[in-house]
C-alpha cells in the first residue's frame, strides 16, 4: 500500500511539474511581443506601454508606431535588410530586465529570414520605408541588421478603418 501510495504522488508530482513547465513562454521567443514602444516622430520621446523585449541599443528608431500603412527606420548607420516577424502580445514578464539577457545573436538570421512576411534586404541607407499596407492588423518584430548586427523593435500595425485615437485606446488598455 505504502509503496502504491508513493508511485502515484510521484507520478502527481512529476505530471504537475510537465505542466508548469509546457505552459511557460520562452522571455527569448522570437514571436513575443512583451511592451512597445509608441512614439508618432522621430523626435518624439517614446511612450513605453508594458516591459518591451527590445534590443535598439539607441542604433535605430521606428515611427510611427503604431502605424498604419507605413513606418519609417531611421538609424545611426547604414541598415542593410529589415524583417518583420509577426508577434504574439503577452502581458508577462513585466518585471525581467530584458537589456540584461537580450543580445545581438540571441536569433539567427536564417531563423528571423524564415519566420518574415516582409523582407527588405541588400540596403545600404539609414533612413528607410516600409510598406505595411498588405499587413493584417497585429503586432510585429521589426528586425534590423546594421553593420553586421542584428536589432529589433516592437510595432503594432493598425486598421485604417478604425480611428486611430480608439485604437490607441485600445493598446493602452492591453498594456495597463
Amino acid at each position: 500500500m505504502k509503496k502504491s501510495l508513493f508511485i502515484v504522488l510521484s507520478i502527481l508530482t512529476l505530471s504537475c511539474n510537465n505542466d508548469e513547465t509546457s505552459n511557460q513562454s520562452n522571455n527569448k521567443d522570437l514571436k513575443l511581443v512583451t511592451g512597445i514602444n509608441l512614439r508618432q516622430n522621430f523626435d518624439d520621446p517614446p511612450l513605453k506601454l508594458g516591459n518591451p523585449n527590445v534590443l535598439v541599443n539607441n542604433k535605430f528608431a521606428i515611427y510611427p508606431n503604431p502605424a498604419q500603412n507605413m513606418v519609417s527606420i531611421l538609424a545611426q548607420d547604414n541598415v542593410t535588410d529589415v524583417w518583420l516577424v509577426p508577434a504574439t502580445p503577452e502581458k508577462i514578464y513585466q518585471s525581467v530586465n530584458f537589456s540584461s539577457i537580450l543580445t545581438n545573436n540571441l536569433f539567427s538570421e536564417q531563423s528571423i529570414s524564415s519566420n518574415s512576411i516582409i523582407s527588405v534586404n541588400s540596403q545600404s541607407s539609414n533612413n528607410l520605408m516600409i510598406n505595411l499596407e498588405t499587413l493584417e492588423k497585429g503586432y510585429y518584430k521589426v528586425f534590423v541588421k546594421i553593420d553586421g548586427v542584428i536589432y529589433w523593435d516592437n510595432l503594432y500595425k493598425y486598421d485604417s478603418q478604425i480611428d486611430s485615437s480608439v485604437q490607441f485606446t485600445a493598446i493602452n488598455a492591453f498594456w495597463n
